[in-house]
């Protein structure tokens, strides 16, 4: 079939051709027919929008955006961590300065940016952008691709970004994404349900229904080199959940305690499908009681059973696998009446794959054990039950007392931790480095401190915001401050942070580099996760510097690492001094950029 409007456009392109000829010794005819032939060639597929330019764009060619820190917003309570970033100012300027700092390096992204309402959530050049401006979408657009190409940019190889978005622009979002992260790696849409339908927005007053519903948008740096996830589980309170089941008439089965295995006696041996042993030992003298008999027998009540027994509570299933019919013919070929057996294998497939794996088998036609333990965790002392999801998140439960947590107020769009804790704990590596440029109330960085303390991981966290109505320093600043040294009856999380403000440096300052200078520190540390505290780590700026420091250096006893200007040459003294200390040259591409541009050299 012919393409239409491939035809429509090659007569247009002819058309100009042959006004060009006619007009080939005017200037300013040839250029408009130059810009009018590159729009007739512009994209053809995708999202198409009117372009927008930011203030904050039109400043950085008259100014260079830098980072000074307010060191009075330092806390230091974790001896030997890794620092965590608070950046405060336009998100655009911050991601410019962490792409010299962090390109490539940062495993996973969350951002909840505007979802462009309408009303007062969408700012663009210090206007909201109200639902009358016939621009509103594009500026959006704009806004928004000049971020994600800046995310992509910092995201590793491995790297993942989470964007959590309403309907109103999840369409644009989507085909945005594609362009800026490519088709392939499109990972999910998850559909979050963040509340009741009582309390639900829009529907009764038009024809549309209640809103409860907020999506996230999942892209993969590059799909092929991503981890594998864990599995995101749904958590239910164990006397909330039995509870459910009695309101909805189901039958809970979790009822039986294994309070003793009995001795383990090994009988024999039989194979599996390719020939791998599969070890069958006797359970003498077992003791099965319900949970009801263990509660009245310790005095305690059902639900404090639950969680002293939880790992001991099982159900029985026929459930059909290879391995149990083995167990069964086995058991009739032996003549074995002994009620209960255990087996050990290797499994093949599964979560326990290649590693030696326990299974209980009760009676003749061994019905196989299924552990509580295997689909609950124990949370903050409470049993919980947690069950595998898919692209539906039901956050609703966990809305209740979102406006409690982190001990601040946030008028608008707070996120529950649970949310965040799940996203960031889908990801394998407990040592990653998470980004979120629009911290709002600072959840994510909550969110990173909560799981480091409970699962004893390194996760780092890089938050940008900016300080309209004085959020960065009211409520961001000081939510990650409570979660740190601790608010009200929620204990404190040892954790560092440095807290910095966007700069700028004019490009016509007449001594351009030495300004620039003077804000490298910061970058060191930003890009290091470490303090210039001039003792555990020293900036060396000069040949007279690196004298002064192999004059003292008796007086340093725990130098952990040097950050050395390329303009410093050691003495062969100085490189036998301090060989055993480790250094790190400070990089040209923090600036070098910029002073070329102006006609400086580093």
């Amino acid at each position: 079939m012919s393409n239409l409007s491939q035809k429509k456009r090659e007569r247009m392109l002819a058309f100009l051709d042959t006004i060009r000829q006619e007009h080939k010794d005017d200037d300013d005819v040839l250029i408009a027919l130059g810009e009018i032939e590159s729009e007739l060639n512009a994209k053809k597929y995708g999202l198409v929008w009117e372009q927008h330019e930011e203030a904050v764009d039109v400043m950085m060619r008259t100014h260079i955006p830098v980072f000074t820190e307010d060191a009075g917003k330092e806390i230091t309570t974790s001896a030997g961590g890794v620092y965590n970033f608070l950046l405060e100012g336009d998100n655009l300027h911050s991601l410019r300065l962490l792409e010299k700092t962090h390109r490539g390096r940062i495993d996973m992204i969350y951002i909840d940016p505007p979802y462009n309402t309408g009303e007062t959530d969408f700012m663009y050049d210090d206007n909201y952008v109200d639902s009358a401006d016939a621009y509103r979408h594009s500026k959006w657009l704009s806004f928004m691709k000049e971020r994600l190409s800046l995310a992509r940019n910092l995201l590793s190889e491995s790297g993942v970004i989470f964007i959590q978005i309403s309907d109103i622009e999840l369409s644009q979002l989507k085909m945005l994404c594609d362009d800026v992260f490519g088709e392939d790696n499109f990972l999910n849409i998850i559909s979050v349900n963040m509340k009741n339908i009582a309390g639900a927005s829009g529907g009764g007053e038009d024809k549309r229904f209640k809103k409860n519903c907020e999506y996230i948008v999942v892209y993969a740096k590059q799909y092929t080199m991503m981890p594998l996830f864990n599995g995101p589980y749904v958590y239910t309170e164990i006397s909330d959940l039995i509870q459910q089941y009695l309101d909805q008439g189901k039958s809970w089965k979790y009822t039986t305690v294994l309070v003793e295995p009995g001795e383990k006696v090994y009988y024999g041996s039989t194979v599996d499908g390719d020939g791998n042993e599969i070890k069958v030992y006797l359970r003498k003298n077992p003791v099965m009681m319900s949970i009801k008999q263990v509660a009245a027998a310790d005095g305690i009540s059902e639900k404090e059973a639950y969680q002293k027994y939880g790992v001991k509570i099982f159900q029985t299933t026929n459930a059909q696998s290879s391995i149990r019919t083995r167990i069964m013919d086995y058991r009739t070929e032996e003549g074995i009446t002994e009620d209960l057996l255990s087996i050990e294998y290797v499994p093949k497939t599964g979560k326990n794959r290649g590693t030696m794996y326990e299974q209980f088998y009760k009676g003749d036609k061994c019905r196989l054990f299924v552990w509580l333990k295997d689909t609950s965790e124990v949370i903050d002392g409470e049993l919980y039950k947690k069950d595998l999801q898919g692209t539906y998140w039901d956050m609703n439960a966990w809305m209740k007392n979102v406006t409690k947590e982190g001990g601040v107020e946030f008028a608008n769009g707070k996120k529950p931790v649970a949310l965040i804790k799940q996203i960031i704990s889908l990801f394998p590596q407990t040592d990653i480095t998470v980004l979120d440029f629009f911290a709002g109330s600072g959840t994510t960085g909550h969110a990173v401190l909560t799981l480091n303390s409970e699962d004893g991981g390194k996760r780092s966290f890089i938050l940008c915001t900016n300080n309209e109505n004085s959020i960065c320093e009211e409520k961001t600043y000081q939510r990650l401050s409570n979660v740190i040294n601790g608010y009200g009856k929620v204990a404190g999380i040892p954790a560092n942070l440095k807290y910095y403000r966007t700069d700028f440096v004019p490009r016509d300052e007449e001594y351009l580099s030495d300004a620039l200078l003077e804000h490298i520190a910061e970058m060191v540390q930003l890009e290091h996760g470490v303090r210039i505290d001039g003792q555990h780590y020293i900036m060396v700026m000069s040949d007279e510097e690196a004298d002064a420091l192999e004059q003292n250096w008796s007086n340093y006893t725990d130098v952990q690492a040097m950050y050395i200007s390329k303009n410093v040459l050691f003495t062969s003294s100085q490189v036998s001094l301090f060989k055993d200390t480790a250094q790190f040259i400070i990089p040209d591409y923090y600036f070098n950029f910029e002073l070329r541009e102006e006609g400086e050299t580093w």
